[in-house]
């Protein structure tokens, strides 16, 4: 099994970004298809979402003396997506 990562740093703001794969796999004529495992996607893009929702106030009521931070992280992370190849 052949495992590929692609690997972003950084993508500036602002910007609309497209990515487009093709994944090429030999044809074996007598492999069996219920063999063949799908292709899982796992991504996760930091201080973006894709929804556009925005936190514009933040409050923090902590009775205990810890001393939280009124500030929010955003992340997209992959949902649960698998490709079946033919």
């Amino acid at each position: 099994m052949v495992y590929e990562h692609i690997y972003i740093s950084v993508l500036q703001g602002g910007k609309e970004y497209l990515m487009r794969a093709h994944f090429g796999l030999p044809s074996v004529e007598a492999e069996d298809k219920e063999g063949k495992p799908p292709i899982s996607v796992k991504f996760e893009i930091p201080y973006f979402t894709t929804s556009g929702i925005q936190v514009r106030y933040l409050k923090i009521i902590e009775k205990s003396g810890y001393q939280a931070l009124p500030w929010v992280r955003y992340i997209t992370q992959n949902g649960d997506y698998q490709l079946r190849t033919q």
